[in-house]
């Protein structure tokens, strides 16, 4: 019993109570950080984790974002990259072979690539109801 009211372990509670609330408020700072980065609401979820403790990370970590600003960013830019460079060196959908934009089928493989204007003669793409050029509807 007399262990208990000994200094020491006071000194020891003390310092174990301090550093789990130290470990709390920094777990608190962690989710708003993560939050803001995820492009969710930072304040809500650091207010989340501040009352509700370890039940809050865990619910924070069940909810949040999936992904985080900076990585759907770099995704966008990827496939606006990779849209472009199709673009630019167009290549058969049936055969991957490399075409010039302006080639109606392919040479390979004979796949139907784009129509041609009956009016103006220039090259369509497939889905298109009326000639850009010529105004010619198909």
């Amino acid at each position: 019993m007399q262990f208990f009211t000994s200094p020491i372990f006071k000194l020891g509670l003390n310092v174990t109570i301090f550093f789990l609330i130290l470990l709390w408020l920094s777990v608190v700072y962690w989710v708003y950080r993560d939050a803001v980065r995820r492009d969710a609401s930072g304040i809500f979820w650091a207010v989340v984790a501040l009352i509700f403790g370890f039940f809050g990370l865990i619910l924070y970590f069940i909810l949040r974002p999936p992904e985080l600003r900076e990585d759907a960013l770099e995704r966008e830019l990827e496939i606006e990259a990779k849209e472009r460079l199709v673009e630019e060196n167009p290549h058969c959908p049936a055969c991957g072979k490399r075409v010039e934009v302006d080639f109606l089928i392919c040479p390979y493989c004979r796949k139907k690539l784009k129509n041609s204007c009956t009016q103006c003669g220039r090259s369509l793409q497939l889905n298109w109801v009326v000639c850009p050029y010529c105004r010619y509807e198909t």
